[in-house]
């Protein structure tokens, strides 16, 4: 009889908490992946030597033929130089930054490219990356790009863009919508927000880069509370995990017709004839624009055993060779200036006659705000939600187990007794 008040009791309890942890569990948001996934992809095979680099899966991965364009960026390297080129791709450069910081003390990689000016101030914290001080050619690299990403050299410009709001022409023109004309912070959830999609920016660089587009502006050109725009976006915006997730959302599902990415896409629609009507916009103030510049990178990992091979291949990445594959196939603007550019980028957003934010503020101060901007982000987003909750529920759990033990526990000593 013992027995079987026991187990009810315990089959009660698991009645009670699991639905009550798994309705808890809804409301919490957990920003790191575990387990990031990724790609690999091995270039000339066998080889004695192997160098790994650590990229993101959108990496020269949207041009006519991205098999040719990563066998050029990878495949011709390691033949030349007689290695074995094995490439991890990650759904984010944040899934591959936190893998490199969790391997810090047994590194698995060598290079890494797709680190940019928000992220590096953590790796360079965390210390995953050494200066690239010698054995690398950047005389056709603009110093002013350098200093931008980072005059110490830790991380060396591969690429960059300004992050800009795209829109789906079949749905949005400035036509139908002038105030793309003249687009403020307000218009995206007044206007767009049941059709507007960005990416986490605790998972996604796109994403991070944004939430300090649109903080700087608040804070640095309106004087204003940056968490009062994303209180009015709670729950009107659509939020993925990554700048690709987004993409097939407004463009493939059609479910939304604006989103957050860079202002070459035109570029990219032009160069393959989809449109030539203008699908992209800055924020504008004043009769001003403003944007933010997102700057890729490369880097050597620390610690790496191939410093000599990982440098080479960071010069060949720095080449005319290699960067001129980025403008249709990155589609961001070349760090190399020796490179031309194909005549569709005359519909891309540049910098020119616009107020880059970055300059506003200083590398230190992203670096010492960074991570608070993320945590009240995600309180703003998803809530502070139930985490009381979750451990009253977790401690009463623990109780009832506790007890259900004893009482096992002495019905069985009672039965040896007898």
């Amino acid at each position: 009889m013992r027995t079987n008040k026991i187990r009810i009791l315990l089959l009660i309890s698991l009645l009670v908490f699991i639905p009550f942890l798994g309705a808890i569990s809804d409301n919490l948001n957990f920003s790191q992946s575990i387990n990031p996934g990724f790609k690999t992809y091995i270039f000339n095979p066998n080889a004695d030597e192997e160098l790994v680099i650590y990229t993101h899966d959108s990496f020269i991965a949207w041009g006519l033929d991205p098999l040719a364009a990563r066998d050029k960026a990878f495949q011709a390297f390691g033949i030349a130089q007689g290695v074995t080129v094995r490439v991890q791709e990650f759904s984010g450069m944040i899934d591959a930054l936190n893998t490199l910081i969790n391997q810090k003390s047994n590194p698995q990689a060598d290079v890494v490219i797709g680190l940019d000016s928000i992220m590096i101030n953590r790796a360079k914290d965390e210390g995953i990356l050494m200066p690239i001080t010698s054995g690398v050619n950047i005389t056709s690299i603009p110093t002013s790009l350098i200093s931008a990403l980072d005059p110490e050299k830790y991380l060396l410009p591969m690429d960059y863009g300004l992050i800009a709001l795209i829109f789906d022409t079949e749905f949005i023109t400035t036509t139908s919508y002038p105030e793309i004309l003249d687009l403020s912070f307000d218009d995206l959830i007044e206007t767009f927000g049941e059709d507007f999609a960005l990416q986490d920016p605790t998972l996604s660089a796109t994403g991070i880069n944004f939430l300090l587009y649109q903080i700087i502006f608040y804070e640095q050109v309106l004087g204003l509370d940056w968490r009062d725009w994303w209180k009015s976006a709670q729950g009107v915006v659509s939020i993925d995990k990554s700048w690709s997730d987004t993409w097939a959302r407004v463009f493939d599902a059609k479910e939304d017709h604006m989103m957050v990415s860079y202002g070459t896409d035109p570029a990219y629609n032009a160069y393959f004839n989809y449109s030539f009507e203008q699908n992209a916009a800055i924020i504008s103030h004043n009769s001003q624009e403003y944007s933010w510049m997102q700057i890729e990178g490369i880097g050597i990992v620390e610690g790496t055993s191939n410093e000599t091979l990982a440098k080479s291949y960071v010069d060949y990445a720095l080449s005319s060779d290699v960067q001129e594959l980025l403008a249709t196939n990155n589609w961001m603007f070349p760090a190399n200036s020796d490179v031309e550019l194909p005549p569709c980028y005359d519909y891309a957003i540049t910098a020119e006659n616009v107020t880059i934010l970055n300059d506003l503020v200083t590398s230190q101060y992203i670096g010492e705000n960074y991570q608070d901007w993320l945590n009240t982000w995600e309180r703003l987003i998803f809530g502070t939600g139930f985490w009381w909750a979750w451990v009253l529920s977790s401690t009463l759990l623990i109780i009832v187990v506790v007890i259900v033990v004893i009482m096992v526990y002495k019905s069985k000593t009672k039965l040896d007794i007898e």
